[in-house]
C-alpha cells in the first residue's frame, strides 16, 4: 500500500475561507495532514458545509448528518483518498450526489442517511414497515451515472460501488444488490481494509475524470439561508451487525430525527487514532515490499514538507521511516519545481530508490536524479572535461607494493590489525578526511576508529600512505577519492555547475568527509538546499567524521524519529540484544549511547534459531524454513532476502536457492521493481531495503573468531564493526527472521576404567 500519494502544502488553518470547515480542518491538524490536494478537499467541503448549514426543515438533519460523514472522509485523505463532497449528478441538471469518494481501495457512490428503523430483509433494505427501493433504486442509478463516466476512462465497472452510510450506526453493515451499507463509525475502517486496487496514477486520473463530469452542485443551494445548527447531543447504545430479517437498529420516534437527536460533530472522536494507524501498518505489510518500503506514515507527513532555513537532518534508530521521508520529501521538492539529487554511498541503491520513486510519482523521474555520491563526483567530473577512468586492479598494485616496501619493521604489524584495517585508515580517514599533511593526521581525532596509536604509529602509517602515493602518481592512477576531490575543487572554482537545487543525502554516516563536503557544495545552505538522513549505529563502512569537520551546522534543523515502524516487537529486541553496550559515533564530537530510545509499532514478530551440526544440515533446514513460509504462509519469495557478510558468502547460498529449484535475485541486479525471487546479498547491500522474511546464515561466525596476532584493541573494534553489520541486517526483516549457526557435534569424553 503506497502511502501519502497527496503531499502536504502548507495550508495553515486560518487560511480556510469560512469558519465551516475549521473543525474539520482541525481533525485533519491533529493527524498532522498537510498533504497535497487537502486546500482543494477542504476549500470544497468548507463549501459544502456552509450549504448544508443553509438547508431547512425536514432536510436539515440529515446535511448534519452529511456533514459528520465528509469529516470523517476527509481524515482518510493522508491514505490516498479524494473526497468530492455535494456533487453533481451526471445526465442531470439540478440532482446532486452526497459524496464521491476516489481513493486506493476504489471509487465509491456515497449517499448519507440518518434513518432510525432500518434492516435487511430478504435482499431488500426496510424503514420500519415500508421498503426503502426508491433510495436504493436511486443511488444504483447514482453508481451506473458515475460508472459510466469512469469506463469511458478506462476504469473497470467494478470499482464502482455504491455505499449507504447510516449516521450515528456502529457495527452496521450489510449487502442489497451491489449496494454495501455501513455505520458511521464503521466507514474508515472498511475502507482502509480494501486495500490497494488502483494505482496512484489511476487515482489521480479517476479524479481529474470525476471533477469534470460532476462538479460542484451549488447551484441549487447557494440561495437558501438558514442559521447555523445547533450543538447536539450524541445518540448512545449498542449496534447489531444487520443479518436476513434483523434489525440493523430499531429505534424509536419518527425516521427524521430532530435536530437534538443527531450525533453532533463537534469534539467527537470519531475513532481511536491509534487503532486506524495500526490498521494502516496491517493494510500496508499486506502489499509487496516495494509497495511497503514508499508507505508513510500519517505521523510523518508533517516532515515532508517542513521548511528549513539551511541544512537539515534526519536521524534515528532502524525501522524508523528515515529512507521512506527522504523519498516522499523528493517528491515534495520535485512537485514544486524543484533539481532534486538524492544520494547515498553504495551503488546498488540508486537503482533501488529510483525504482520505488517511479512506483509513487512516475511523472516526476525526471527531475529527482538517484546516484551514488562516486557516480556524481565522476558525472560533475566528466561535465568539466575530466576524464575518470580508475582502474581497480593496478591501484591494488600499488597498495601491494607500498605495503610490502614500507611495514618491514613491524610497527603496524604490533598493533594487531591486517593490512586491510590501514588500507582502510588511508581511504577513509587520510584521503577520505582531506588530510594533506602529517602535522595535521598526528593531532587528529580518528572519530570512528577506536584502536589507539601512538606516535610511531601514525608515523608509520604516513610512510604507507606517501609510499601508496608515490606509486600511484608515477602510474597516473586515480583512485576513488581522487575522483570526489577533483570534484569537490571543481565545484569550488566553479568550472562545473552542478544542475540541482536540492540535495538529499541518505545513509549520510557511511560517506566520507570529503564525499559529504562535495554534497554540501552543490547544494549550499540555502533554504531546503540540504538534507542528511542516516544513523550512526548503522554505519557498516570503517571511519568517521563530525558534520563541523564538514563544515556544515544543523543547529535548530535537526530532527530524531524514535518510533520504530518496520520490525515486530520480538525482532528488534533480539536486534538491540546484538549491539550490547556497543557506543557509536554519530557524526557528533561525542559517541552516543546505544540505549538510546525507540519505540516499536508492531506487535509480534517471529525469530527463529537454528543450530545445525554441519553446514550440509544448516542448508537443509535454511531451505525447509523457505518452503514453509512460501507453501503454508503464503508468503512471496520476492518479500523475502538471504543476507551474508561476503561476496564469497552470497554466492554459496546463491547456489544452494538455485540447486533447490528457488528463483534467486542479487541486491546488486535489484532495481527496486517488483520480481518473484529471494534477494541475495551482503549486510552492505541490505542498508536502506526492508524485507518481510529476513534468513541470516552462519550467525556464529559475527564476530568472526579471533585471529591469530590479533590485539585487544584490534579484536574489539573489529568486532564491533562486524556486530553493527550484522545489526543492519537483523534489523531488515519486518515479519520473521531466521537465524542459523553450525556447532559440530562435540567428541564424547574419554572412557576411564572404574575402581578396580
Amino acid at each position: 500500500m503506497t502511502m501519502g500519494d497527496h503531499e502536504p502544502t502548507g495550508v495553515q488553518p486560518g487560511s480556510l475561507p469560512e469558519p465551516g470547515g475549521a473543525s474539520a480542518w482541525g481533525e485533519v491538524a491533529q493527524l498532522g495532514l498537510q498533504i497535497d490536494g487537502v486546500q482543494r478537499q477542504l476549500d470544497s467541503l468548507s463549501r459544502v458545509l456552509r450549504e448544508l448549514r443553509a438547508r431547512q426543515g425536514r432536510f436539515h438533519a440529515g446535511a448534519v448528518g452529511e456533514q459528520r460523514v465528509v469529516g470523517v472522509l476527509v481524515d482518510l485523505v493522508d491514505t490516498g483518498w479524494n473526497v468530492l463532497p455535494d456533487r453533481r449528478w451526471p445526465g442531470t441538471r439540478r440532482a446532486n450526489i452526497d459524496v464521491l469518494l476516489a481513493g486506493p481501495g476504489g471509487v465509491f457512490v456515497v449517499d448519507v442517511k440518518t434513518w432510525r428503523d432500518v434492516r435487511v430483509e430478504h435482499g431488500r433494505l426496510w424503514r420500519g414497515q415500508a421498503d426503502a427501493d426508491d433510495a436504493t433504486d436511486k443511488l444504483q442509478a447514482q453508481a451506473e451515472a458515475v460508472r459510466s463516466v469512469l469506463v469511458r476512462e478506462g476504469l473497470a465497472p467494478a470499482e464502482v460501488v455504491p455505499l449507504l452510510v447510516l449516521t450515528g450506526r456502529r457495527k452496521t453493515r450489510a449487502v442489497v444488490g451491489e449496494i454495501q451499507v455501513l455505520g458511521e463509525f464503521d466507514l474508515g475502517m472498511d475502507l482502509l481494509r480494501r486495500g490497494v486496487r488502483l494505482s496512484a496514477a489511476q487515482v489521480e486520473q479517476t479524479v481529474a475524470a470525476l471533477e469534470r463530469a460532476c462538479p460542484p452542485a451549488a447551484g441549487e443551494q447557494a440561495s437558501a439561508r438558514a442559521a447555523r445548527p445547533r450543538p447536539v447531543p450524541r445518540i448512545s447504545g449498542d449496534l447489531t451487525p444487520p443479518g436476513p430479517g434483523k434489525a440493523v437498529r430499531p429505534d424509536e420516534g419518527p425516521d427524521e430525527p430532530a435536530a437534538e437527536d443527531v450525533p453532533a460533530a463537534e469534539g467527537a472522536a470519531l475513532w481511536d487514532l491509534e487503532q486506524v494507524w495500526s490498521e494502516l501498518v496491517r493494510a500496508a505489510a499486506a502489499e509487496p515490499i516495494e509497495s511497503w518500503m514508499t508507505w508513510l506514515h500519517p505521523s510523518q507527513a508533517r516532515l515532508i514538507t517542513r521548511t528549513w532555513n539551511g541544512p537539515a537532518r534526519i536521524r534515528g534508530p532502524a525501522g524508523t521511516g528515515k529512507t521512506v521521508v527522504a523519498l516522499h520529501r523528493a517528491r515534495y521538492l520535485a512537485q514544486r519545481g524543484r533539481r532534486v539529487l538524492f544520494a547515498s554511498y553504495v551503488n546498488s541503491l540508486g537503482p533501488v530508490f529510483r525504482g520505488l520513486f517511479t512506483r509513487m510519482a512516475p511523472e516526476l523521474t525526471d527531475r529527482v536524479d538517484f546516484a551514488s555520491v562516486h557516480q556524481v563526483a565522476a558525472r560533475l567530473l566528466h561535465r568539466a572535461g575530466a576524464g575518470v577512468d580508475v582502474a581497480p586492479a593496478a591501484l591494488d598494485s600499488c597498495w601491494a607494493r607500498a605495503w610490502a616496501a614500507t611495514h618491514r619493521d613491524g610497527v603496524l604489524d604490533a598493533v594487531g590489525h591486517s593490512p586491510r584495517y590501514w588500507r582502510d585508515e588511508i581511504t577513509h580517514v587520510i584521503k577520505g578526511r582531506g588530510i594533506e599533511d602529517f602535522e595535521a593526521y598526528a593531532r587528529l581525532d580518528r572519530v570512528g576508529r577506536h584502536t589507539r596509536l601512538q606516535p610511531v604509529h601514525r608515523e608509520a602509517v604516513w610512510r604507507l600512505f606517501t609510499e601508496y602515493e608515490r606509486r600511484r602518481l608515477e602510474q597516473g592512477l586515480i583512485d576513488w577519492d581522487d575522483v570526489l576531490t577533483r570534484a569537490l575543487q571543481a565545484v569550488r572554482a566553479g568550472t562545473v555547475q552542478p544542475g540541482w537545487d536540492a540535495v538529499i543525502v541518505d545513509e549520510v554516516q557511511d560517506l566520507t568527509c570529503t564525499g559529504l563536503r562535495l554534497l554540501h557544495a552543490l547544494a549550499g545552505d540555502g533554504p531546503d538546499g540540504l538534507l542528511l538522513v542516516g544513523d550512526g549505529q548503522q554505519s557498516v563502512y570503517p571511519g568517521g567524521f563530525t558534520l563541523a569537520e564538514a563544515g556544515i551546522s544543523v543547529a535548530g534543523r535537526a530532527v530524531v524519529l524514535d518510533r520504530n515502524y518496520r520490525n515486530g516487537a520480538e525482532i528488534l529486541r533480539h536486534a538491540l540484544t546484538m549491539l550490547g553496550e556497543d557506543t557509536f559515533d554519530d557524526l557528533d564530537p561525542a559517541p552516543a549511547d546505544p540505549h538510546r530510545q525507540v519505540h516499536t509499532t508492531r506487535p509480534g514478530g517471529m525469530v527463529a534459531h537454528v543450530t545445525a551440526a554441519d553446514p550440509p544440515s544448516q542448508e537443509m533446514a535454511l531451505l525447509q524454513h523457505l518452503e514453509t513460509l512460501h507453501d503454508q504462509h503464503a508468503a512471496r519469495h520476492g518479500d523475502t532476502a538471504l543476507l551474508v557478510a561476503t561476496n564469497r558468502a552470497v554466492e554459496r547460498w546463491s547456489q544452494v536457492l538455485t540447486r533447490a529449484g528457488i528463483p534467486v535475485v542479487p541486491l546488486t541486479h535489484y532495481d527496486g521493481h517488483t520480481v518473484d525471487a529471494v534477494k541475495v546479498g551482503t549486510f552492505e547491500r541490505g542498508k536502506g531495503l526492508d524485507f518481510a522474511h529476513v534468513l541470516i546464515p552462519d550467525t556464529d561466525r559475527t564476530p568472526d573468531p579471533r585471529r591469530r596476532h590479533e590485539s585487544d584493541d584490534a579484536y574489539t573494534e573489529r568486532a564491533r564493526l562486524e556486530r553493527r553489520r550484522l545489526y543492519v541486517g537483523i534489523t531488515r526483516a519486518r515479519d520473521t527472521l531466521w537465524l542459523g549457526t553450525t556447532q559440530p557435534a562435540r567428541e564424547p569424553p574419554p572412557v576411564t576404567a572404574g575402581p578396580g
